[in-house]
């Protein structure tokens, strides 16, 4: 619009002050509509590099972080001396149930994506976090203190009491990371709705970092004697509080001063909480999906082998080797996001 004011007004200016020097009269027009066309194109290619650049980075954090996640945490049981299968296996029993029953918590980065619009948005979708986490730990310590934990994990699965007494530990170590971890990747979807995310990349690596960096050092400590299964949770938690630190700063520097306090009717409006639970459960339901594959062949194998130690060495097997398929195509399921990040950008581009 500016542009186009400074064209009529060389436009008008030429008419006024008639012929120039070299006698041609009324020219100054056609070239500042040539310039405002060459600035549209301009700009327009300007819009298209920031996107590709912008999915570039916007894959990366999905490429680099799911690769290496869990093997890290599983070195640092391997490293232990003693029981290192019976703590293997318990922990892989332990983090495939947590991920089934609450991993699909984190995808409630959609909702940021997607609803999140204002900071009264914002609270909605963390107030809902907030209790499913506060709902996740409440089951993962039933799980680890009533029947219900005793028939899921040693009668369902046919373990020993030892795997199994540390397969209920392990679940009750966990409780409190569902809650971090949706709260996380909410704040990287607000994120990635404006189009930093090559700061949700950097905090999604630098979790894995954290994770490497604490497993070496607890390896290093008394841990490794007292209670070794805490090497691996506790190299889980720092590196989840890395990510939501780094998350919740970016988005308080970033996006919290620039989004309105209430949505707009020129953006629909206030997102409910109804809404946000009914555009968040379809997505829920395919990821929990797509999670029970690993607990129904820890189980089926765990049961096939009767709970002796052949089964116990299965499944600790199987959660070493788990992290290690995953890498070729773990990173693939980030891609379902690139489209709500960037449609308004494509369509700008084409109006």
């Amino acid at each position: 619009m500016w542009v186009g004011a400074q064209a009529r007004a060389a436009a008008a200016k030429a008419e006024v002050e008639g012929p120039g020097d070299d006698g041609s009269s009324g020219s100054r027009e056609p070239q500042a509509a040539a310039a405002v066309e060459i600035g549209g194109v301009h700009s327009q290619e300007i819009t298209e590099l920031t996107a590709q650049s912008n999915k570039q980075s916007f894959l990366l954090h999905g490429t680099l972080a799911v690769a290496t996640q869990l093997g890290a945490l599983n070195r640092g049981i391997a490293a232990v001396k003693e029981d290192a299968i019976e703590m293997l296996a318990s922990y892989g029993l332990a983090y495939s149930l947590m991920k089934f029953f609450t991993g699909p918590m984190s995808d409630f980065k959609n909702v940021g994506l997607v609803f999140v619009h204002s900071r009264r948005d914002r609270i909605k979708a963390v107030l809902c976090m907030v209790t499913a986490g506060t709902v996740a730990a409440i089951f993962h310590i039933l799980i680890a203190y009533t029947d219900l934990g005793y028939y899921i994990i040693n009668k369902l699965h046919h373990v020993d009491d030892s795997v199994g007494s540390k397969t209920r530990k392990a679940f009750l170590y966990l409780a409190a990371f569902p809650m971090l971890d949706s709260l996380a990747w909410t704040h990287a979807g607000i994120l990635l709705k404006h189009k930093y995310s090559l700061l949700v990349g950097c905090a999604s690596v630098s979790d894995v970092i954290a994770q490497i960096v604490f497993v070496s050092i607890l390896l290093h400590s008394h841990l490794e004697c007292t209670e070794p299964l805490l090497i691996p949770i506790l190299a889980l938690y720092m590196g989840v509080v890395v990510r939501f630190t780094m998350v919740g700063l970016g988005y308080y520097k970033n996006v919290h001063d620039i989004i309105p306090e209430r949505s707009g009717p020129e953006m629909g409006g206030e997102a409910t909480i109804k809404k946000m639970l009914a555009f968040w459960w379809p997505l829920a339901l395919i990821l929990a999906t797509q999670r029970i594959s690993r607990p129904i062949v820890n189980l089926f194998v765990s049961r096939d082998l009767g709970g002796s130690p052949t089964a116990t060495e299965a499944v600790a097997v199987l959660t070493a080797t788990y992290p290690v398929g995953h890498m070729p195509y773990g990173w693939l399921t980030e891609l379902r996001a690139v489209y709500p990040a960037f449609d308004k950008v494509m369509l700008d581009m084409t109006n």
